[in-house]
């Protein structure tokens, strides 16, 4: 075996162990210049396929595809315990290569093109099929790996004078765990990477849902060649109720799944305000000077996650640590855990603030049905401070219906809530890892 096969080996393996974590990364760089390219057509940028947007989109795109199909057989052909998920991201990735060359001959044959159309929508899809599928491999090794972490603390507790010993067995049993299972050793030795996967994949599908949002009402698709902006009364309703639906529901579903993270609502949250901030306002000239102001976006994030801190606290001196049987997780509620009135706070919250999340692209849709006139880039702040005087009480009205909506929704329907047993045994493995490392 020669030494550059054997390195090529060594290079697919830790590319295998970590591949989950790349391809997400992967994905939130593609999707930033999706974002960044809608800017450019606000801006009536010089547009071709090679445009800086989408060169960021296809760099994104080729990290996400090179990743996984470089251990191809190990993620389809082999006994891989994530094969369904990984055929969901094969899915997702052979979309998104088909949008490439989709969108090369879409922009041959009509020039410039708008956001809704074939060749976006195919790759918006494509996304999103990749980060559910990833998503989905993220919590299954969150809960092998606390199922591994819960057994280890049983075999630990039968005999505590043989503990060196048994900490021998569970290193050798974890090694034999960590066959065919990419980002399990990562996390054995890591488990803050884990974590930073976790939030950065949650972050990804909020910002894919955003994007069919955008989709189905921003008035940017109309070229010399068709027209398939939406109506403008049916985008407002889409815009004005669905952002504060999407954000209730997104965030309270992160608090009832995974409530011992914390930091992830705030994280998340700010990761979106953040490629938000990067992709339609410093890269606009004309909004750069209202950075700050959209930075105080962060603001219900930050509020949320202190009032939910409390909460937790409350929470977990309540619960009984000594793991349960599978079957008495039947028993219990979530209400038992949470006070689920807290979560009508929140959504609340997230409503009154979706109208400045939203911002400035929500001007653009609001404009078209309230005013009917053209926006010209040095007018998109005036207008939008217009709209706060002329349409508050109606705005914020269907924000709050909209943030409801979205609460009620997650509270009864369509949920995968982890039970009482999993959600104390993440809080205690991500707690004593946390400590370890310090």
């Amino acid at each position: 075996m020669t030494k550059s096969t054997t390195s090529l080996r060594v290079f697919k393996k830790i590319l295998f162990e970590y591949q989950n974590l790349i391809i997400i990364i992967g994905l939130i760089i593609s999707f930033s210049g999706g974002s960044w390219d809608i800017t450019f057509h606000i801006l009536s940028q010089p547009e071709s396929f090679f445009s800086y947007p989408h060169t960021l989109v296809y760099t994104g795109i080729f990290i996400v595809i090179s990743t996984f199909l470089i251990n191809i057989r190990k993620n389809i052909l082999d006994n891989n315990p994530y094969k369904k998920a990984n055929y969901l991201i094969l899915l997702g990735a052979i979309l998104i290569l088909a949008a490439g060359p989709f969108d090369f001959s879409w922009h041959l044959e009509f020039g410039l093109d708008g956001l809704l159309s074939p060749p976006h929508i195919t790759l918006l899809t494509g996304w999103m099929l990749v980060g559910i599928g990833n998503l989905q491999i993220t919590d299954k090794l969150i809960d092998s790996i606390l199922l591994n972490s819960k057994r280890s603390r049983k075999r630990h507790q039968t005999d505590i004078v043989e503990i060196n010993n048994q900490d021998r067995d569970k290193n050798e049993h974890d090694n034999l765990n960590t066959v065919n299972q990419p980002n399990y050793l990562m996390v054995r030795k890591q488990p803050v990477l884990l974590k930073i996967q976790l939030i950065l994949n949650v972050s990804f599908i909020l910002l894919v849902l955003s994007g069919f949002i955008y989709f189905f009402s921003l008035p940017f698709s109309e070229t010399q060649f068709y027209n398939y902006n939406p109506d403008a009364l049916v985008a407002l309703l889409i815009n004005c109720f669905g952002f504060p639906l999407l954000l209730s529901s997104f965030f309270i579903s992160i608090l009832k799944n995974y409530p011992d993270f914390t930091e992830m609502i705030l994280i998340v949250g700010s990761i979106y305000v953040i490629i938000m901030l990067f992709t339609q306002i410093i890269s606009n000239p004309f909004l750069f000077e209202y950075s700050w102001f959209y930075l105080l976006n962060v603001a219900p994030f930050v509020t949320i996650y202190f009032l939910n801190k409390k909460q937790l606290r409350k929470t977990f001196t309540k619960i009984n640590i000594t793991p349960v049987s599978r079957s008495e997780n039947l028993k219990y509620k979530d209400k038992e855990n949470t006070n689920p009135k807290i979560y009508i706070i929140y959504a609340l919250i997230l409503a009154t603030f979706s109208f400045t999340i939203c911002f400035p692209l929500n001007t653009y849709v609001l404009n078209e049905e309230l005013y009917g006139y053209l926006i010209y880039q040095n007018l998109v702040a005036k207008v939008y401070t217009q709209l706060v005087g002329d349409y508050f009480i109606i705005i914020m009205g269907m924000s709050i219906v909209g943030g409801l909506l979205g609460y009620g929704i997650t509270m009864s329907c369509g949920i995968i809530e982890r039970s009482k047993d999993l959600v104390v045994r993440m809080h205690r493995y991500f707690t004593e890892n946390s400590h370890g490392s310090r």
